[in-house]
């Protein structure tokens, strides 16, 4: 519900500053907040590991059902504060529920729920912004009232949850607290090739993707809905890979399956980079969503559940900080290798990604 919630806000959100009429950097001004929220994690885990999660998540969504009827206003200055306010909310409910679900799941299971999970998100995901464009071809006013149910709804159902272990008592604030998160996950020896593995892995599948439209459209001169049948295979192999990550992360290993995922998108890479027919691009799409998916989810697990209860939000937080950081330096890079040779930013891809295979397994059963 909570997905749901955010994409019958945030589209809607998208289209009024795209069809407002103003200049060009305006239309793409949601997006960059969007951008500049998740590097908020870092303060916003604190706050997650300082207040009772439960409590948390319920206060956030209620604040952010309250923002969604700021649809309706018309004033570009209004609508750019809630969509701020909206997106710093989500980046905190993220941060926190993330947390929360390692509160609930135990190490042991962790990442068959958290596998599950991100699956269903996925599938709501994929299906949010056609459901939100359709409302707001039929009147404005639904998708912001629908979005105020939705997170209200979200809000309901965790006050419904049980509440995680009594967080312990915290020393007033220290400006300190805002790194503990990254320290913990560098100065884990086990963690930190997991870490930098994630956080490659993270780079490369958004130079990837953002090369997607580019290869099919301009290279290989093929149709939109080409394009979207890629897409939605890259979402299919994402379904596949967050589900199966985790259910067969406990039968196979976690080691194993971190390497297989690995060893899938560099495969991937090497399928797009050589694509003649936009059939291997589809292919190597699909694989790039199922290895990605399934190292992210296993990998998350294991960051979450070596950190302790109470450093989990800072642990969330800190690695959503770094992957915000990197993530939109793929694009840049691969745009920029990809003017030089079109081959060049896939096989530094799946280069990268192939040697840190053998680093990532050890130690993880």
């Amino acid at each position: 519900m909570r997905t749901l919630g955010e994409g019958l806000f945030a589209l809607p959100l998208y289209l009024l500053f795209t069809l407002s009429g103003g200049p060009a950097w305006q239309a793409t001004l949601p997006f960059a907040l969007q951008r500049i929220a998740s590097l908020l994690a870092l303060p916003l885990g604190v706050l997650a590991d300082r207040i009772p999660r439960r409590e948390l998540l319920a206060a956030t969504l209620t604040l952010q059902a309250l923002i969604a009827p700021g649809l309706l206003l018309k004033t570009p200055i209004l609508l750019t504060l809630c969509g701020a306010l909206f997106f710093t909310l989500s980046t905190l409910t993220g941060v926190t529920a993330s947390a929360y679900l390692a509160d609930l799941a135990g190490r042991e299971d962790l990442e068959r729920v958290r596998g599950r999970v991100g699956a269903v998100h996925i599938a709501v995901d994929t299906l949010k912004d056609p459901f939100a464009g359709l409302l707001v071809t039929r009147t404005t006013y639904l998708p912001s009232l629908l979005s105020f149910a939705a997170f209200l709804g979200a809000a309901f159902l965790y006050r419904s949850l049980p509440s995680e272990k009594a967080p312990t008592p915290k020393k007033r604030f220290r400006l300190t607290e805002v790194w503990e998160g990254v320290r913990f996950l560098w100065q884990a020896p086990n963690l930190r090739p997991i870490v930098v593995a994630e956080a490659t892995y993270t780079f490369v599948f958004a130079l990837g993707v953002s090369l997607l439209p580019f290869l099919l459209l301009r290279v290989l001169e093929e149709s939109p809905l080409v394009y979207g049948i890629v897409s939605s295979l890259l979402g299919m192999g994402s379904f596949l890979g967050s589900l199966l990550g985790g259910e067969l992360s406990k039968r196979v290993g976690r080691g194993k399956i971190l390497v297989l995922a690995l060893l899938l998108g560099c495969g991937a890479f090497l399928s797009i980079g050589g694509a003649t027919h936009w059939i291997w691009v589809g292919l190597g799409a699909f694989l790039l969503g199922l290895g990605s998916l399934a190292f992210f989810v296993v990998a998350g697990a294991i960051r979450l559940g070596e950190a302790p209860p109470e450093l989990r939000g800072r642990v969330a937080g800190g690695f959503l900080f770094l992957s915000g950081a990197l993530a939109p330096l793929g694009p840049l890079l691969g745009g920029a290798l990809a003017g030089v040779a079109l081959p060049l930013p896939f096989l530094l891809a799946g280069g990268l990604l192939l040697g840190l295979a053998p680093l990532v397994g050890r130690g993880w059963r």
